[in-house]
């Protein structure tokens, strides 16, 4: 009751001023009657926009603040059930609010100084201009949409709650005694609210009825009369695709989940197609299709945005139809509708399509209905998105082109494990390899440290040409027969040393005469000058033996080092020094062709693999995957570039086409205003001349009022004269 009286209070607060029906009575006579009748009636009107203004407002505050906080505050109702009926309570509220705060301070600005309670609204139309364009108008299409499409939701959750709460029944049995609510119930204010917008452009028209054509606030009450018209087509466009999106919403609930149709093109139509963001409900009804035996078959026919599907009841259930195989999914894209010669009811639907063509004979209950069903899909044939086939191809070649990305990343990432596996198998060769040579070092004590051995073939992860093989094999081949010369040559000059040592070192003479070849070691020394290993290395010592030994031109050694050493020591450690220097150089020419018979087999597996999925094996590495990716993306810069150009050119030729017309119009209503004016001077001599028939007329009335009124007197005195003649003769008879 606090709460009521509270309300009560400032709702009398702003009815104060606005008690009475019109302006007129609003104000005292006396300035009442300084205005013409046209001028009044004008306020009237006006004063009847802020007077409604304020009931409506008051509707909104009783529903916001007796019915809505009485189902939450005492009787504990869920927040969202209550939201679902007074849905954009709070925003149309504060909307209508602010509009009425402006009406009032116009109306206190147009307050008479010396009596507050005589008022004139000179101007008003910047006002409602105001308040119906721009982020206003925006508002007005959100909540007024919003309201309005959940009207019968409201009000069917309400009587739901009402039939089910009891303590709801009391509440509103209650609250109709109250001299806010005044016995009117909860749906009747909620059809209040919808009905408010359609009650401006009523009082527009009104308004410019009674404004002088011409002056700025005429101009401003048409632009705003206009502003809220398209404000309620699109409030009416808002509530249609909503309750249509409804009627499908209801249909898609009892259409079977595993009924499926199988288009012309192959692919399978589910129901989940249906429930897609771009296809909205366009128009439904039932129909009938005719099949090849002439029989009519009962269908429910949905027009959405792309496709027209046709659907038959089962056990109240919906499924897709199936009449002569033909698909009940028809694609909007070049569909044609043509009437039924000799049959008013019916209507054929041919689908041009390109996987092939298709002809539907559909009939209806009323010429009248054929006619709504021929319109409503020739308007969405011509609002059709683009067509379908080239959505799916560019829809596969956008996923090919993903599934090639895709695989060809995934193709990179295994080249670059198979890349570091092959590092990691060259690595551990070279590192067997040096710990052969420092073995063999160890071995042989050589005083020389021992030469860091590397792979002939080290792996380049940035290489795109595999290594070959056949130059190594064939230094391999090489190094094996160099090998067996070495081994050859060690034993011939092994025996030959023995027998050197058993005769005392005889002289050359005295070799000569045993048989010996005094180039025996001169062969040696050729063998290992031809090596490719000691080529480099200088004439005093060919061969990479012990410091302090080199041999002469006839084989024989040289002690360079003062102490004597013995010779059947010095020549075996050379020749054993020359054979481990050539196991080592095989032993890294065979690595070498290892390394490279690994990285060749990984190039060889991701050739393969790239030739059996039918592209050709450019993709080798990461590197080229990046670049042709930035190549990628580069064409894709380049295409949308081109693309934005097109539009440019698209909206430069659709704004010359814009200019074109509108000087066209301009030129039309030039023209149109010359022929006015030319009509408006013929008019204006045709009145001048009437006026002047009119003058003479009337000079020629006058002049025989004039005479009139002489013959009358006359006429009068001819009468007195007769008495008075009639008065003689009597007086004299007597």
């Amino acid at each position: 009751d606090a709460v009521d009286a509270s309300l009560l209070s400032d709702l009398s607060a702003d009815l104060l001023g606005l008690e009475v029906e019109s302006w007129s009575l609003a104000v005292s006579p006396e300035f009442c009657k300084q205005h013409d009748r046209r001028t009044v009636k004008r306020q009237d009107v006006i004063y009847e926009l802020i007077q409604t203004e304020l009931h409506h407002i008051q509707t909104l505050t009783v529903m916001s603040e007796v019915f809505r906080r009485g189902m939450v505050e005492e009787l504990q109702l869920d927040w969202d059930c209550v939201a679902r009926i007074f849905p954009c309570l709070d925003s149309l509220l504060l909307f209508h609010r602010n509009f009425f705060g402006a009406l009032q301070e116009r109306r206190q600005a147009g307050t008479q100084p010396n009596n507050p309670q005589n008022y004139f609204i000179n101007q008003i139309g910047d006002v409602l201009l105001q308040q119906f364009s721009d982020e206003n108008a925006e508002t007005m299409k959100e909540v007024y949409g919003e309201f309005c499409s959940h009207h019968m939701e409201a009000v069917n959750v309400f009587k739901e709650l009402l039939q089910q709460n009891k303590k709801l029944q009391n509440f509103v049995k209650q609250q109709s005694n109250n001299s806010l609510v005044r016995r009117r119930g909860l749906p009747e204010f909620i059809l209040l609210v919808t009905q408010r917008i359609t009650k401006y452009p009523l009082l527009l028209e009104r308004m410019l009825q009674y404004t002088q054509e011409g002056c700025q606030e005429h101009f401003d009450l048409s632009c705003s009369l206009a502003q809220i018209r398209d404000i309620i087509t699109a409030v009416d466009l808002t509530v249609d695709k909503y309750e249509k999106c409804q009627e499908l919403q209801e249909v898609l609930a009892r259409l079977e989940n595993k009924s499926t149709a199988k288009l012309k093109n192959g692919k399978v139509f589910r129901k989940q197609d249906l429930h897609s963001k771009h296809r909205d409900l366009q128009h439904k009804g039932l129909v009938y299709w005719k099949t090849a035996t002439g029989r009519l078959k009962d269908t429910l026919a949905l027009l959405l945005t792309d496709v027209l599907v046709f659907l038959q009841e089962k056990d109240q259930r919906f499924i897709f139809a199936a009449v002569d195989q033909k698909p009940p999914v028809i694609p909007l894209q070049k569909l044609i509708v043509r009437e039924v010669a000799n049959e008013e009811r019916g209507m054929f639907l041919i689908s041009a399509s390109a996987v092939g063509p298709e002809m539907y004979e559909v009939h209806t209950t009323s010429k009248d209905e054929r006619n709504s069903w021929m319109r409503h899909i020739r308007q969405a044939v011509e609002s059709c998105p683009e067509e379908e086939e080239e959505e799916d191809k560019c829809a596969e070649t956008e996923e090919a082109r993903r599934t090639a990305e895709a695989r060809a990343l995934k193709i990179a990432k295994f080249q670059e494990a198979l890349l570091g596996h092959d590092q990691q198998i060259c690595n551990t060769l070279e590192e067997k390899l040096q710990l052969y040579a420092e073995l063999t070092d160890l071995t042989l004590s050589s005083p020389e440290p021992v030469a860091h051995r590397h792979l002939l073939v080290p792996p380049d992860s940035d290489s795109e040409i595999p290594p070959q093989a056949t130059s190594l094999l064939t230094a391999a081949l090489r190094e094996g027969e160099r090998r067996r010369r070495v081994v050859w040559t060690s034993a011939r000059s092994t025996d030959r040393n023995n027998l050197q040592l058993n005769s005392n070192y005889y002289s050359v003479k005295h070799r000569a005469k045993l048989g010996f070849s005094p180039s025996a070691a001169e062969n040696l020394m050729n063998i290992l000058q031809s090596r490719d290993g000691l080529s480099g290395q200088s004439q005093s010592s060919p061969v990479g033996g012990p410091v302090g030994c080199s041999y002469n031109s006839h084989g024989s050694s040289i002690q360079e080092s003062p102490s004597e050493r013995e010779p059947q020591k010095f020549i075996p450690l050379c020749f054993s020094i020359l054979v481990a220097e050539s196991v080592q150089s095989l032993t890294q020419l065979l690595y070498s062709l290892q390394a490279a018979i690994t990285l060749q087999d990984s190039c060889h597996e991701v050739q393969k693999f790239l030739l059996q999925e039918g592209e050709k094996p450019q993709l080798r590495t990461l590197a080229s995957l990046q670049m042709n990716q930035e190549q990628e993306k580069q064409r894709s810069a380049e295409k949308k570039k081109e693309e934005m150009d097109d539009e440019v050119q698209k909206l430069h030729v659709k704004l010359k086409q814009e200019q074109q017309r509108w000087d066209r119009e301009c030129v039309a209503r030039e023209k149109q205003q010359s022929e006015h004016e030319s009509l408006l001077e013929e008019r204006e001599q045709r009145c001048l001349l009437e006026a002047e028939r009119l003058r003479c007329e009337r000079e020629q009335l006058e002049s025989q009022l004039l005479e009139y009124q002489l013959n009358v007197d006359r006429l009068r005195e001819g009468q007195r004269s007769v008495e008075l003649e009639k008065e003689r003769v009597e007086a004299q008879q007597r």
